[in-house]
Order: structure tokens, then C-alpha cells, then sequence
């Protein structure tokens, strides 16, 4: 197995480009083919490497546009983002082994298109913006209602990726490392809102910084007192001895 210096940069490396790909997946499979679908047409479209700092946009038009057609377009990209994740955790979860770089890939793609659907949720439930501010100008989603489905979404999420991380993450370090590299993942939420707030694309207010920590703190929780069990322990046997 390749050593853990070279993990670290491939599973980096790995981790930009799905998050540019996430990005194509909300904007093209998302608002771009539901605009089409209507038979609208794409004016421009831009897929931004810097997100969440600045958005991606496509821009596009549709003539006499209905309100239902429009909340289908404004909708869309976290539709599709998100049953992308789901149906690429399912697949990781029920599938088993699969090859480690892909699976790696898979990984962060079924990451980043949550956060780009359940994230969007939550973020333009606290502060609007972007599609959800549309939607909810459109009488489609409240801030609350956005809110909650955001956190359902994640919270589900949050256990199966941990699980997803953890089995990648043992075919190179001690099961101990591993431990403490998922919860040590997690800490890409508040890196990630940290950016939000200093966007000024975004209207993330500072109070709500400290609140982008709990999922890094409920990991580590759980690393260290729930899921350190012999049960565990015999799920990874080979990685036993290393700790």
C-alpha cells in the first residue's frame, strides 16, 4: 500500500478535482438541464474553482416562465446534488470493496455534492442567498423549513461518510490514526464557513462560526467513546497491532 505522504496528496489532489465536479453536477446536470428541459436556452455558465469564496452561475432564459417551472430551476442543483450523494453513499456502503482510488473519488464526490445541497439548505436557510432566496421568494421553502431539511440531510450524511472515511482511511494508517483522521475531517466545515463569512458574495453572519465545529466535535466524540469498541476492533484486525 502507497505510504501515507502520498495518500495525503492524492486524497488532496482527489478532493479539489470532485469539488470542481460537484460544481459541473449542480450547475449543468442541475439548473442547466431543467432550463433545457423547459426549453429555455444557456446564455453562459461559469464554474467557479474558488467556491465557496464565489459562487458558480449559469446564466440563462426562458421566455413566459411559470412559477412551478421556475422553482424546478432554482430547485434543481440541490435536487440532483443531493440524490447523487445518496445513491453514491448507498453504493459505497451496500457495495463493499471497491477499487481504493475510486472509491476515494466516490468519496469525495458523494462530500461535496451534499454540501452543495444539504450545505445550501442550511447556509441560505440562516442567511438567503442564491437559490434558496429564490425559492423562498417563490413561496416554495421558509428559512426554518430549509433549515431542517439541510441538517436531516447532513446528519444522515454525516454517519455513513464517517463510516465511508474510516474504511479508507484503515487501508493506510492504524486504525488510531484513522480514528482521529475522521474527526479531523470534519474540520473542513468550519474552514469552509470561515470562507462564507469573509465572501462578500455571502451575508453569513460571524455568530454562527462556532456552530460549523460541531460536527468535527460530535465525530471525535464518537470516535473515542462509542464507536472504540472491540466490535470494532474486530472489524480491522490487521491495523490492531499498528496502534
Amino acid at each position: 500500500m502507497q505510504s501515507e505522504k502520498v495518500f495525503l496528496t492524492v486524497f488532496i489532489i482527489t478532493g479539489f478535482a470532485m469539488k470542481i465536479l460537484a460544481e459541473f453536477v449542480h450547475e449543468v446536470l442541475g439548473h442547466s438541464l431543467f432550463v433545457v428541459l423547459f426549453g429555455g436556452e444557456i446564455t453562459n455558465l461559469y464554474i467557479s474553482v474558488l467556491w465557496p469564496y464565489e459562487s458558480s452561475y449559469v446564466c440563462w432564459n426562458l421566455q413566459n416562465a411559470t412559477s412551478m417551472q421556475l422553482a424546478w430551476i432554482y430547485a434543481s442543483g440541490i435536487i440532483v446534488c443531493m440524490v447523487l450523494s445518496f445513491i453514491i453513499q448507498a453504493f459505497l456502503i451496500l457495495k463493499g470493496r471497491v477499487w481504493f482510488h475510486f472509491e476515494i473519488a466516490l468519496f469525495w464526490l458523494a462530500f461535496w455534492s451534499l454540501l452543495s445541497s444539504s450545505g445550501y439548505l442550511l447556509i441560505g436557510g440562516l442567511a438567503p442567498f442564491g437559490d434558496v432566496k429564490e425559492l423562498i421568494e417563490l413561496g416554495v421553502l421558509t428559512g426554518m423549513f430549509s433549515v431542517f431539511l439541510g441538517l436531516a440531510a447532513f446528519v444522515i450524511s454525516f454517519v455513513v461518510l464517517s463510516a465511508i472515511l474510516k474504511r479508507v482511511l484503515v487501508e493506510v494508517f492504524s486504525l488510531e490514526k484513522a480514528r482521529l483522521g475522521v474527526s479531523l475531517f470534519w474540520l473542513i466545515i468550519p474552514f469552509l464557513a470561515a470562507v462564507m463569512v469573509v465572501s462578500p458574495e455571502r451575508n453569513l453572519n460571524l455568530a454562527y462560526l462556532p456552530l460549523a465545529f460541531v460536527p468535527a466535535l460530535i465525530s471525535f466524540l464518537m470516535e473515542r467513546f462509542i464507536f472504540a469498541s472491540k466490535k470494532e476492533v474486530n472489524t480491522y484486525p490487521d491495523n490492531v497491532a499498528d496502534e
